[in-house]
């Protein structure tokens, strides 16, 4: 039986030891002091998520990516306490908290920016603590039931910083490789400025599979109609956030600051 360990503290100091392997524990049987079996069902209190993750396709539009979801299925509001990764921290900063109560039936999600990309994949755990009126829980991540992976897919683009790309590729009639390359001023530039920038390409031959400098802050590279753009670019702010490097993520257009 895989499993995995929830501990639930409800009124005082009374305790209930759980062990499962998926992410809940039934309402029927939380007492005070009593140890129990978590099941998955629809009663339980406590629901807990978690899938593999690929990126960087599966970046949110501010550059994190989801790592875990509780869902509320007591009676009266919760909220998080904290959450730790246990397991594969060394590649994201510190995660993200929900602030607001969730109420009964509702879910929210922990979040956190990757810092770096793996070049293999990587296991990911998390625990994160929440408490309500009259009831806490802490759900371990640490367990082979809740963790979870983090892959990488494969780009053409690689950006080394933001004014340093890499290209693979094989160039058909000479030593380079033609590029449509997005950027903006380094420095300070105002939105305006960025918007400018952004409304045309520029034109480079690079040497592929080695880094190139380019002038400016590269935001997006196109590459024989593919567009990649740089991990760390956060559209809805028109500025760059972590992670600094990594490969280039796939989008339908080219970028904008409107």
């Amino acid at each position: 039986m895989k499993r995995r360990t929830l501990i639930l503290l409800l009124g005082g100091g009374g305790s209930a030891a759980l062990s499962t392997g998926t992410g809940a524990f039934s309402s029927a049987t939380a007492e005070r002091g009593v140890s129990m079996d978590v099941v998955e069902d629809k009663n339980a209190f406590v629901g807990y998520r978690s899938e593999d993750r690929t990126l960087p396709d599966d970046l949110n539009g501010d550059g994190t990516v989801d790592l875990v979801t509780v869902t509320n299925q007591f009676t009266q509001k919760i909220e998080f306490v904290d959450a730790v990764i246990d397991e594969g921290a060394d590649y994201f900063a510190e995660p993200n908290v929900p602030e607001e109560n969730f109420e009964p039936g509702d879910s929210a999600t922990v979040t956190a920016e990757p810092t770096e990309y793996p070049d293999d994949g990587i296991k990911v755990a998390v625990t994160v603590k929440i408490k309500g009126t009259g009831v806490a829980a802490e759900v371990f991540g640490d367990t082979a039931t809740r963790r979870f992976q983090i892959t990488k897919t494969s780009t053409v683009v690689h950006y080394n910083g933001k004014g340093t790309i890499n290209v693979e590729g094989q160039p058909e009639n000479s030593d380079t490789i033609e590029v449509d390359v997005y950027s903006i001023p380094n420095g300070s530039p105002t939105k305006q400025e960025k918007q400018d920038s952004l409304a045309s390409a520029e034109t480079v031959k690079v040497e592929p599979n080695s880094n190139e400098n380019l002038s400016g802050w590269v935001v997006a590279v196109e590459v024989g109609g593919d567009i990649y753009q740089h991990p760390g670019w956060n559209e809805s702010t028109c500025s760059f956030h972590a992670p600094k490097q990594g490969p280039g993520v796939p989008v339908d257009s080219p970028p904008d600051c409107e």
